[in-house]
């Protein structure tokens, strides 16, 4: 009887553990906000505001700087976080790709694959 008992416990945490490890990888940050971003580009430390709105995975918004405004679309997985957008600079287009790790729900940082120039680190932080 004991032993009976023993091993439904044991079934019972097991499956307990599998619905939450499969919950866990089905889990999606929410980025909604607007963010403060800065970049380093080669030494310069270039600040731009990003507002992001995002419906399941899928994350979209513009990123307004200096430089002027870009629309951004990407999408969440886990912790983390891809997008694309692309600067007019001066007649000259730029495609940027861009990767980053969620720290924590307000915090982010990663790289920004910049056409024709490499990448270059940023971080983010969620305005309150």
């Amino acid at each position: 009887m004991m032993k009976t008992r023993a091993i439904l416990v044991a079934t019972t945490l097991l499956v307990g553990l599998s619905a939450f490890s499969a919950n866990a990888s089905r889990f999606v940050a929410d980025l909604s906000g607007t963010w403060s971003v800065a970049v380093d580009a080669q030494g310069q430390s270039v600040t731009s505001s990003l507002v992001v709105e995002q419906k399941g995975d899928s994350i979209s918004g513009v990123l307004s700087s200096e430089l002027g405004e870009a629309q951004v679309r990407g999408a969440v997985k886990g912790d983390t976080v891809n997008f694309v957008f692309g600067l007019d600079m001066g007649g000259q287009a730029l495609d940027i790709a861009a990767t980053a790790l969620l720290t924590d729900a307000d915090n982010m940082t990663g790289s920004m694959d910049v056409s024709g120039m490499g990448n270059m680190p940023f971080s983010a932080r969620r305005n309150k």
